[in-house]
């Protein structure tokens, strides 16, 4: 079954616009899946870039609890290659070459830390606001985040 935490994708970047050198910098807004993204519930944000030509990729950058009760940084230890089970979590991919499929819409895959399995996933941006969807079968789980600003 998918978990809440199921880390996931797209986000949108904020450009800067060169300024003069009396005026101040304005931000334009973001419109797109590249950028800073958290999760409605603070858990988690990742930063979604360009790869593989049009393609997103994202990786965690930020947990809201990065460490065990111990101080020691959280690991992948449900990875099913016991090669990646000594990962750190942050810094590690959870979308890999998610590709286009219309306007603000992508499909590809989704890996999820909580079972170290990878679903469909599905996203969808309108503005500041990211929906991601993962799937295992016919089970889907929504995740909803914001982009950071």
């Amino acid at each position: 079954m998918l978990k809440t935490s199921l880390c996931a994708l797209a986000v949108s970047t904020c450009l800067i616009i060169p300024a003069q050198a009396e005026a101040p910098k304005t931000a334009v807004p973001a419109t797109g899946p590249l950028g800073d993204w958290t999760l409605s519930d603070g858990r988690l944000t990742v930063k979604a870039v360009n790869c593989q030509g049009n393609r997103i990729c994202a990786n965690v950058i930020r947990l809201q609890e990065p460490n065990n009760g111990d101080g020691t940084p959280k690991l992948d230890l449900k990875n099913k290659n016991p090669a990646l089970r000594s990962r750190h979590l942050i810094g590690m991919p959870v979308i890999e070459g998610m590709e286009p499929t219309g306007t603000n819409t992508w499909k590809g895959q989704i890996y999820s830390s909580d079972d170290g399995d990878y679903y469909r996933g599905y996203a969808t941006v309108n503005g500041d606001h990211l929906d991601v969807k993962g799937c295992w079968f016919i089970i889907c789980r929504d995740l909803n985040f914001t982009r950071d600003k």
